[in-house]
C-alpha cells in the first residue's frame, strides 16, 4: 500500500510538472492552451520557408472565433515581442487579437527584404510573387484562422515607422487579399503609384497595372502621421534626393504621399477610399500611435 501510494503521487509530480513547465508544441496549442505567447511560422514559401517569429495576445474569455484581428509591423529594429506588449492593454480593452509579426534579419536583411517587401532581389532582378515578403500574410492568416476555427474572412493592419512602410507597400502589391483595413503610422517615405517613377520609389518597373491600381485605391487605407514628427534632421530618415523629393521630414512626406496618390485616382478617374488623419502633439512614437489607432479602428 505504501508503495502505491508513493508510485501514485510520482505519477502526480510528473504530469503535473510536465502541465506547468511544458511549453506548448504547435501553434494550435499555443492560441488555445495561451493568452499572451509567439510561435513560429514556418510554412512558406512552401520550397524554401523562412521562419516568421509571431507574437500574440489573445484577451481572456474573447469570442476567438469571431473577434476582430490585427496583424502589427514594427519598425527596422523588427522588435515584435516589444510591440506586442504595447498592444496587449489597447487589445484588452476594445476586444481584439494582436498578432506581431517579426521578419528576423537572419531570413530578411536589409529594408529590401523588410520594409520594400522583397519585390526584386539584391541584384534587381524582379522575383516570383510567391517570394515576396508580402505574400506570408495571406497564409499566416489561413494558419490562424484554422487553428482558432476563426469565422470572419478579414483582417486590419496596423504599421509604424518601417512597418508602415511594409504596410502601404502591401496595400499596393495585394489588392485583392482579405485585407479590411490598413493603418500606415509615421511611414519615413513612400512608393508614390506613380508609373513613371521606378521602384521603391514608384511602380514604373513592377508587375502592377492599372487594374491593380484601381483595386489599390479602392482598398481602406489610412494614413496617420504625428504632428510633432517633423525632424528633417532624423538620423533613421531617407535622405536620397528621390525620398527628399517628398519632403524633408516624415509629416510632409505623409501629405505628399496622399496628395499625390489622389492626384493619380482623379485623373484615372478610379475611387480614392484613402484617408489622412494627424495625430496632435505626438512625435515618432509607437505607443502613442498605437493608442491612436485603436481607438480608431476599434472603439
Amino acid at each position: 500500500m505504501k508503495n502505491c501510494f508513493f508510485i501514485l503521487f510520482g505519477l502526480i509530480l510528473l504530469f503535473g510538472c510536465r502541465k506547468i513547465n511544458q511549453a506548448p508544441t504547435t501553434i494550435e496549442d499555443n492560441l488555445n492552451l495561451e493568452n499572451t505567447g509567439d510561435f513560429i511560422f514556418d510554412k512558406y514559401p512552401t520550397a524554401n520557408p523562412k521562419p516568421v517569429e509571431v507574437y500574440f495576445h489573445i484577451p481572456v474569455d474573447i469570442d476567438k472565433s469571431n473577434a476582430p484581428i490585427l496583424f502589427v509591423f514594427p519598425g527596422m529594429n523588427r522588435n515584435a515581442e516589444e510591440y506586442r506588449n504595447t498592444w496587449i492593454a489597447l487589445a484588452n480593452q476594445f476586444q481584439f487579437m494582436v498578432f506581431s509579426l517579426e521578419f528576423s534579419d537572419q531570413f530578411f536583411p536589409n529594408s529590401n527584404s523588410y520594409q520594400e517587401g522583397f519585390i526584386f532581389n539584391d541584384n534587381g532582378i524582379l522575383n516570383d510573387e510567391s517570394d515576396w515578403t508580402f505574400s506570408f500574410i495571406e497564409p499566416i492568416f489561413d494558419e490562424i484562422k484554422e487553428s482558432l476555427n476563426y469565422h470572419n474572412n478579414t483582417y486590419d493592419l496596423f504599421g509604424h515607422s518601417g512597418g508602415a512602410q511594409f504596410v502601404h507597400r502591401f496595400v499596393f502589391f495585394k489588392p485583392l487579399s482579405r485585407l479590411n483595413r490598413a493603418i500606415s503610422a509615421n511611414a519615413g517615405w513612400y512608393t508614390i503609384p506613380d508609373q513613371s517613377i521606378e521602384y521603391p520609389y514608384g511602380v514604373f518597373n513592377t508587375t502592377l497595372n492599372n487594374n491593380d491600381l484601381e483595386n489599390f485605391f479602392n482598398q481602406k487605407l489610412i494614413i496617420h502621421i504625428g504632428t510633432n514628427d517633423n525632424n528633417p534632421n532624423d538620423p533613421s530618415l531617407r535622405k536620397t534626393p528621390e525620398a527628399n523629393a517628398q519632403g524633408l521630414n516624415r509629416l510632409e512626406r505623409a501629405f505628399y504621399f496622399f496628395s499625390e496618390s489622389d492626384s493619380i485616382s482623379n485623373s484615372k478617374n478610379y475611387n480614392y477610399n484613402w484617408e489622412i488623419h494627424q495625430v496632435d502633439n505626438v512625435g515618432h512614437n509607437h505607443n502613442l500611435m498605437a493608442s491612436y489607432a485603436a481607438t480608431f479602428l476599434y472603439q
